[in-house]
């Protein structure tokens, strides 16, 4: 804190979130829409397929300034981009307000942007890219050999050994009681990612955190009307998400008061 002022620290981590939403973004719409992510020629307007230039792609400020229009077809530019920005920079800006100016900072960003990136594809298809969900296994596996705060390498491994493997248990044990799916392999894969971030002690609050955020929400997923009526999936993997973010935020804090 020293060597860089706190408001250049914040202002640079809330550019950093909106950039990375910004790149989530494009992710989500390509893996969607099943185009390459990494497709040449930039991006294009889903609606008249025109190119966008720079201009049209900066987070947040381009949307302000096309007043949530494209600028070719003056179709409405859906609400979800400047969702998923906003949702990357409030994650950019509290881990940075927990962690400041340190690798672990640099690592949860990274980390919690793929998650939101994750819920958002979710809540739209009920699928979770491995992308995701085993590529951020690997990388928050990977992070604990190095970084001093957060769980180590062994915590971290049985955090996601334990995490997948009681959801898979969940999965397998729903399946031979009720002869269909009602958990998704994406959210086993999900926990591993989620406990290898918050290692072993972190998955009691995470899971409660989602159980009772999912349970609120199956309410409104649960009376949707959609085209075949009253709507019965509701997807965890957001719900989880959000459980495992604000244990890294205030897990500590959370787990004294509820006395855990």
């Amino acid at each position: 804190m020293d060597i860089i002022p706190i408001w250049a620290f914040y202002l640079a981590a809330a550019v950093a979130g909106l950039e990375l939403g910004g790149l989530s973004t494009i992710f989500i719409q390509r893996w969607i829409d099943e185009e390459p992510i990494c497709r040449p020629g930039g991006s294009k307007c889903p609606n008249c397929d025109s190119r966008l230039g720079w201009r049209d792609t900066i987070p947040l400020v381009s949307f302000l300034l096309l007043k949530g229009r494209c600028r070719h077809c003056g179709s409405p530019i859906g609400p979800q981009y400047l969702l998923v920005e906003l949702s990357c920079m409030a994650w950019a800006l509290a881990s940075a307000h927990t962690f400041g100016p340190s690798p672990e900072w640099g690592v949860y960003l990274v980390l919690g942007v793929m998650l939101i990136a994750g819920s958002f594809i979710d809540f739209e298809t009920f699928l979770l890219p491995d992308r995701i969900t085993l590529g951020g296994t690997a990388a928050a596996l990977a992070a604990s050999f190095m970084l001093e705060e957060g769980p180590g390498w062994q915590d971290a491994l049985l955090g996601a050994a334990v995490g997948a493997g009681l959801f898979w248990v969940v999965q397998q044990l729903y399946r031979l009681w009720r002869k269909r799916e009602g958990l998704g392999t994406g959210d086993v894969k999900l926990m591993a990612m989620i406990g290898a971030m918050t290692g072993l002690g972190g998955l009691p609050l995470t899971i409660l955190v989602g159980s009772l955020t999912g349970a609120a929400g199956s309410v409104f997923y649960m009376l949707r009307p959609g085209k075949g009526g009253i709507r019965g999936r509701v997807p965890y993997g957001p719900f989880l998400s959000l459980g495992c973010l604000l244990y890294l935020l205030y897990g500590p804090q959370i787990m004294r008061w509820l006395d855990f």
